[in-house]
Parts: C-alpha cells; structure tokens; sequence
C-alpha cells in the first residue's frame, strides 16, 4: 500500500464533510434538508473512491451511481491535493532528470568506452596499452598493403549484393501478403519470424552441406541428374556469400516492408487510374515516392547487416580467399602478437561505413509522416484481387520460403543422423543414427556453453528490456531535445557490428582496472551494448500507446513514480517487453560476431563451441546434430513470440473499437 501524507487524508475527509452544512439550518426546509443530505452521502461516497485510488484497489461500486473514475478524476477533489501535496511532487520532478542522467551515463559507457579504445589504440603506438605517443603508424600498415583495395571492394559488393537481394525477396513477400487476396498470408509471416530461430552460423553450414563442389549433396544430385562432370555451382563465391546471407535476411526486408504497404491507401492509385493515368505512371508517380522512406530504410538496414556479417565471411569467404573487413580484423586480433592498432585502424573505417550509412537512414525514417496516407477517418486498407492467380503467387512464396529456409534446416536434420556426410535420398535410413545427438549431450563443453548462453541471453534480454523502459518512458514524456537525444544514444548500436563492439570492448578493458575479461561479464557488456537499439523499439512502441493521463492521476492520488511504473505502466506494457526480452534472448543466443573475441578458456557460448568444432575438423554429423538441438527450442521460443504479437494485436483491435 502506498504511503500517503495526513494532508492527503484530510483533504479526502474534508471533501467528504464539506458538503454538509451547520447544523442550526439542517431542518429549515425539509426539500433542502433532504437535497443536503443527499450532498453528504455523494461527498462520501466520492471521499472513499479517493481513498481506494491513493490505495490500488479502486473498485467499480466505490463511485456513485452513474459515474466512473474519469468523472471523479474532472471533480474538483482533485485538484486539492496538487495544492497540498506541491511541495513533494516538486520533489519527486527532480527524480525524471536523475532517471535521465543515469540512462545518459550507462549508454555512453557501454557505447563510447569500446570506441574510444579503438581510436586510442589506432592513433597511438602500440606499447602494450600504456601511454603511447600519438602516431599514425597503425595507419599506414594497416592501408599500405596491397590487398586493403579488395577488401574495401569485397565488403561493399558482398553488402551492396545481399542488400539488393534480400530487397527483392523480402519485396515480393511483402506485396503479396499485405496487398493481395493470396491464401496463407498468416503462414508466411510466421514463417518469417522462424527465421530469427536459425543462427547465421548454421545457416552457413547447411548451404556448404549442399553446394560445396565437394560434399554438397544438392551438386551430386544435379551432377547425376544432367550427367555433369564438375560441380555446376560453387558456394565458395561471391555469388555463394550472397545467397547464403540472403536466404536468411529475407524474412527480415519482408517485416521493415511490410507495415509500409500495409498503411498504403489504394484509393490514391485508384484515383490516379480514373484521372488516366497508366500503370506503369501510378507505380513511378504514385506507389514509390509514397514507399520511399520503407524502401531507403531497408536498404540501408541491409547494407549494414551486410557489413556487419561474419559468419558467413568466416565460412564461406575464407576458404575462397574472400576477405572482408569483419574476418581481416578479427586476423589482426588472433594474430602473433595480436595487432590491437592495426585491428582497430581497420575497425573505424568499417565503422565509418556503417555509420554512414545509417545516418542516412535516419534521415529516411524521420520525414516517413510526410509520406502518410492513413488518418482517423475509417480507413481499411483494399487487397488486391489475383482471381485465378491467387493459389499459384501463394504456392511461389511457399516454394521461395520452403528453399531459403526449409532446405538448410533440412539438411541440417538429416545430416544430424549419420555420421558421415550424408546425401538425403541417396544415404538410406538404415544407416542412421543417434550416436551424433548422445555425443553432444554428453559432450561437458557444450552443457557448459548451454547453461553460459541460456544465462547470458537471459541476462542481457532482463537489462535490455529495464533500461530501455525506462528510457523510453523518458524520452515520451521529457523535452523534445532530450528524447532525440536519448533515441540517438540507443539507436547508436546498431550502426557498430558485432566485431568491433567485441574488439572494443576487448580493449578497452585489457587497458581499463575493471577484473571482468576472461569472465561472462565481459560478454554481458557486448551483449547489452548490441542489442539495446532492438529493446528501445520495442519499449518506445508500447510507451507511445499510453496516454499521459494515467500516470497524471496516480500522481495527484499521492503515488509514487515507483508506484506509477509497476502498478500501472507495466501491466500495461507487459507484452511489449515480453515480445522485446524474447526477441533480444533469441539474438542474444546466436551471437558470435562479437563472442569470438571475448570467450575466455574457461568460458564457452554456443556460437563458439560450433565454429570450433566445424574448424575443427570434427564429425559433420556431430555439427549438425549440435545446430538440431540450438535450432529446436529457438523455434519454440519464437513461437512464443508470435502467440504473444496476436495477443498485442487483439488488444489493438479492442480499442480501436
């Protein structure tokens, strides 16, 4: 029960008592007496609502007849505490900005303290990590050699291309299952969301599993069927780094596209066809421009998670002597003796790239209300209708989601039960086994790395969530300078890849009095500091559809903020941050881009145990059958998640009407 002053309390009792006159006039008229009367009951009765409000255990039968508690809330028996109780509300005005200076502090720590290590250590010489005299020797020979033009052209090509790729696909599914009358739209969308439940690291692994020239059973089968003498396809390739990084993203253009198509009004094309306008006009004049900023927004997304891989360069580009940024850093890491300058002279401009890139997807988002077509005013976006078309533009998706998606899986699965290398219809049942699947549960390095991981993405989802809740909660109800300023903090993130938040954070704390390397704090940091931007969305959408009302009539029943957050704002936005801690633990689960440098010996994650054993030259079946078991309960817990989107939907549609 909140504490509440006496004055509360007595400007509660007089409210009550003042509606009752002096007693030397109660029986001079009886009409008046009872019309008084009828006064002291109401004045009560409305005393007692207040009570029950300070209280938390407002009921419906604590107002009077015909009133609710917004009639109460407009009575002047509210505005007497705010005069009563000025001076600790004046107190508790100062308690936002210390919440905004602690959020402001905690990002800038975990944003600026790795990238200051990176610029310290690139513009200084490497003594070490003691004070070193400013040089740009870690410059010149880390963009000296002769292959930094290759690797500056792979980067861009192999983002650029994944970009353009995933675009596309994620395009199609989005118009057909936002704009069209096709079947299974429900279907495809959750199977977007499974997507998130296969790890960029396994993903890799399948396609290599079928388009190695070597052991890819999808190039035997092709090399048997049209009597080949050499592998038609080579997943060693630039070609091969693109699709394997595409096949997984896709899902994802489709979720940045499809709100956008969603919201389109089809009346303005309609309006533009009956005004004589042909197809191909409303499409060029009309459709794109009013798209423009969805479009420029997934593009550069893309761009940037392209940037930013590393699993696939780390697999695929290697062995085919395709270098990026993200797999030269991490060389310049791994190398005797490590080359902490170079490394990060090599980080900033990847850094630089990203950042760049995302500054101009900033400036796409933030003029997207020019672009608006939907208001108040009844609107229900029209579906296109494909008549005879419908089943067969539904039965392509399928067949586009069954073959980026499906098949790797697959694969995956089958492969898990032999213990060789295993061709699906090829290799016959008998053969299979569960060998693979007892080695790695009894395997005690990887029920380390389970209960590591499982810990870690826990962690990391509990702090995301908190923080960003409460920096959403600021940045909804402060100044308008300080919400942007908050936003930028939080998005800044994301413009950093996985690799150069591991090696900044490596530095900086190899050089910083704080005893957490070669411990799973470490890691924690890394996975906090990477996934932020994704929890602040989730928080900012959920903060953005409460009305400051609520929280203003807690305040003036004498509850305090504490108060106001848990019996009021999270109950409210319980399933947002639900949707937002599953989100980020799924993500937090399959991290490796920044893993790989902050594992210590005795430390092991999943991401981790996997590439080794894969480099490792272990039992293909054992890798698979370790990819089976991370990709299983993933899939459950993203299940979760869409259960849990429907549920925020339905609420949606319950308001709305």
């Amino acid at each position: 029960m909140p504490t509440v002053s006496r004055q509360v309390w007595a400007t509660a009792d007089a409210a009550g008592r003042a509606v009752e006159p002096a007693g030397d006039h109660r029986d001079a008229d009886p009409e008046a007496s009872h019309h008084r009367a009828d006064e002291s009951r109401r004045g009560a009765q409305m005393a007692a609502a207040f009570r029950s409000t300070v209280q938390g255990t407002v009921s419906p039968r604590a107002y009077p007849a015909g009133e609710s508690g917004v009639s109460v809330a407009n009575n002047r028996l509210y505005d007497l505490p705010r005069v009563a109780t000025v001076g600790r509300l004046a107190a508790l005005a100062s308690l936002p900005n210390l919440m905004l200076v602690g959020c402001v502090v905690v990002v800038v720590w975990l944003v600026f303290v790795p990238l200051s290590a990176l610029l310290y250590n690139a513009f200084t010489e490497d003594t070490g990590f003691g004070p070193g005299a400013l040089s740009l020797d870690n410059f010149i020979e880390a963009y000296s050699s002769w292959h930094i033009p290759g690797l500056l052209w792979n980067s861009v090509v192999f983002a650029l291309g994944t970009a353009l790729a995933t675009f596309v696909m994620g395009a199609l599914v989005a118009w057909v299952v936002e704009r069209t009358d096709a079947p299974g739209a429900s279907l495809f969308h959750v199977m977007s969301l499974l997507s998130f439940a296969v790890p960029g690291l396994l993903m890799a692994m399948a396609w290599i599993f079928v388009f190695s020239p070597n052991i890819g059973w999808g190039n035997a089968a092709l090399k048997t069927t049209f009597g080949l003498s050499e592998a038609p396809l080579n997943i060693y390739s630039m070609a091969g780094m693109v699709w394997a990084l595409s096949s997984h993203y896709f899902p994802l253009a489709y979720l940045v596209l499809g709100p956008a198509l969603r919201a389109l009004d089809l009346r303005m094309e309609e309006a533009a066809l009956m005004a004589g306008a042909s197809y191909r006009q409303v499409f060029a004049k009309v459709t794109l421009p009013l798209l423009r900023p969805a479009i420029l927004s997934a593009l550069l997304l893309l761009f940037v998670m392209g940037m930013a891989s590393y699993e696939v360069p780390r697999l695929i580009g290697r062995p085919a002597r395709i270098d990026v940024f993200t797999t030269d850093i991490q060389g310049a890491i791994i190398a005797a003796p490590p080359a902490f300058g170079v490394a990060s002279a090599l980080g900033l401009a990847l850094l630089a790239i990203c950042v760049l890139a995302v500054f101009f997807y900033r400036r796409a988002t933030q003029h997207a209300e020019s672009f608006a077509t939907v208001t108040g005013k009844g609107y229900r976006p029209a579906r296109i209708k494909l008549g005879r078309a419908r089943w067969p533009v539904a039965l392509g998706i399928g067949a586009m989601f069954t073959f980026a998606l499906g098949l790797p899986v697959v694969t995956l699965l089958w492969q898990s039960f032999f213990r060789n290398l295993a061709q699906p219809f090829v290799s016959t049942p008998a053969r299979a086994t569960l060998e693979n699947y007892e080695f790695i549960l009894s395997y005690p390095i990887f029920l380390a790395a389970v209960k590591t991981s499982v810990l870690l993405a826990a962690m990391a989802a509990t702090i995301v969530a908190g923080l960003t809740f409460v920096m959403a909660w600021i940045a909804q109800r402060s100044l308008p300078r300080y919400a942007l300023i908050l936003d930028a903090l939080a998005f800044a993130p994301i413009a950093i890849p996985g690799v150069i938040v591991g090696a900044g954070i490596l530095i900086a704390y190899l050089m910083l009095p704080i005893p957490i390397y070669n411990t799973i704090w470490i890691l924690l940091v890394a996975y906090v500091t990477l996934y932020l931007p994704y929890g602040m969305r989730f928080a900012s959408s959920g903060i953005a559809q409460i009305h400051r009302e609520l929280e203003e009539m807690a305040a003036v029943s004498g509850a305090g903020l504490a108060q106001t957050f848990t019996r009021i704002l999270l109950p409210l936005l319980a399933p947002v941050l639900l949707a937002g801690w599953i989100y980020v633990f799924v993500l937090a689960v399959r991290e490796l881009g920044a893993s790989i440098f902050l594992v210590g010996p005795g430390t092991h994650v999943l991401g981790t145990i996997s590439l080794t054993m894969w480099e490792e030259g272990g039992s293909y079946g054992a890798v698979a059958a370790l990819g089976v078991i991370q990709i299983l309960p993933l899939i459950v817990i993203v299940a979760g998640l869409r259960s849990i989107e429907l549920r925020i939907l339905r609420r949606a549609q319950v308001q709305q009407s």
